[in-house]
């Protein structure tokens, strides 16, 4: 049984939220994590939904509540807490995009853009949309950083298919936190320019120009920026993504790749979602065109490389998309370090306290040329896996 059919009987039999705590269909700590949503908050909008349908208008009317929050909150000149609402309210329409289909699916990603953006100036740090020229349209982006007088590092954030640059606002305030300033974009494929939009497309083997626009736009937009101190980080397929640009790019000192790939060897045991997900990058509908495109364009090792930067693989032993194998492959090309977190699920959000800081704190040092360079591989199963990544791979 697949598709809405499954779908629907789990949800029957189990619940939203116990399926969202093992991690099938529902991804309850990416909710958790990424939108700042209390765990009793999600549980009361996962009560709400006993079957597929259900599950665009429970999120929607969550954003409409955190919405009217934001807005009492935004008339009363509470700033803090308008902010904070405002971003709840944009993630929890994201969430509603993600099952939608149809015109649905498009109205609950444009009012997540528009909510997000509404609370931009409250957040901390701020968030500021830019809009990068390139191919004949934009790469849509935010920009955050704190004040200050000496040139800053920049990070790069590349999601992954089907997600948008909103749903990065909370690994991105790590990496500002520590004096990076981030640009969050969405590449061709991706969020305003996924495929209903009828704007760029994603191709595997082009992508890697619109995060060098990305770049050129920065060092020439934006001030104080260190252009010898460049990462990219990326998340799911953002994380080949990520790889990929820098190999090609030699102004990125550093990446980081989140759940990535290397070559999708794993592809034939992926569910109907995930190929749904690529259709909204790709703009191709039949699965088993996917398939050949993944086959013929998604490999790292095919990529001409012209250096190998600084790199991070992540993986979660409990990964459901690819295999450790495949991130050790990615992790011996690029000659960097395999980290893998044993319980981790996909992008390890269920072990973000430990991941969120590990990453941020890695990016700043291997900036900073504090990490050294070749193939390491260090397993970690709870919180003292910190201390061992540093341990192998700090100079």
């Amino acid at each position: 049984m697949t598709g809405p059919d499954l779908f629907d009987t789990l949800l029957r039999l189990h619940g939203a939220e116990t399926l969202g705590r093992e991690y099938v269909f529902v991804r309850l700590a990416r909710m958790n994590i990424a939108g700042h949503i209390d765990y009793s908050e999600i549980s009361r909008v996962l009560g709400e939904i006993g079957r597929r349908s259900d599950w665009f208008g429970a999120w929607m009317e969550a954003s409409d509540r955190h919405s009217a929050l934001a807005e009492a909150a935004n008339q009363r000149q509470s700033w803090a807490s308008a902010g904070d609402g405002y971003l709840r309210a944009s993630l929890c329409a994201h969430w509603a995009s993600l099952y939608a289909t149809g015109s649905d699916k498009a109205a609950a990603h444009l009012r997540s853009i528009d909510l997000y953006q509404a609370g931009g100036e409250w957040f901390d740090p701020p968030s500021k949309r830019v809009e990068i020229p390139f191919d004949g349209d934009v790469i849509p982006g935010y920009i955050r950083r704190l004040p200050q007088d000496s040139p800053q590092p920049l990070v790069v954030m590349l999601g992954g298919a089907d997600t948008n640059k909103e749903e990065l606002h909370h690994w991105g305030t790590e990496f500002a936190r520590r004096g990076l300033a981030v640009l969050a974009v969405d590449g061709p494929g991706q969020g305003e320019l996924a495929s209903r939009y009828g704007r760029l497309r994603m191709r595997f083997s082009e992508f890697h120009k619109s995060v060098s626009a990305v770049l050129t736009w920065g060092q020439d937009h934006l001030p104080n920026i260190d252009p010898a101190k460049i990462g990219v980080f990326g998340n799911s397929l953002g994380g080949y993504l990520a790889i990929d640009s820098a190999l090609r790019d030699s102004r990125i000192a550093a990446v980081i790749s989140n759940g990535g790939f290397c070559d999708a060897a794993s592809k034939h045991q992926w569910p109907d979602g995930v190929f749904k997900a690529f259709a909204s990058c790709l703009g191709i509908e039949d699965a088993n065109e996917i398939r050949a495109n993944l086959d013929a364009e998604l490999d790292l090792s095919k990529v001409e490389g012209i250096h190998d930067p600084i790199a991070l693989v992540i993986h979660g032993g409990r990964e459901d998309l690819a295999d450790e194998g495949e991130s050790r492959r990615a992790a011996q090309l690029v000659d960097g370090t395999l980290l893998v977190v044993e319980d981790g699920w996909h992008t390890c959000t269920n072990r973000d306290h430990v991941i969120a800081p590990l990453m941020a704190d890695w990016m700043k040092l291997a900036l900073n040329k504090g990490i050294r360079q070749g193939f390491t591989e260090v397993h970690v199963r709870d919180e003292r896996g910190y201390r061992a990544l540093f341990d192998a791979t700090a100079t």
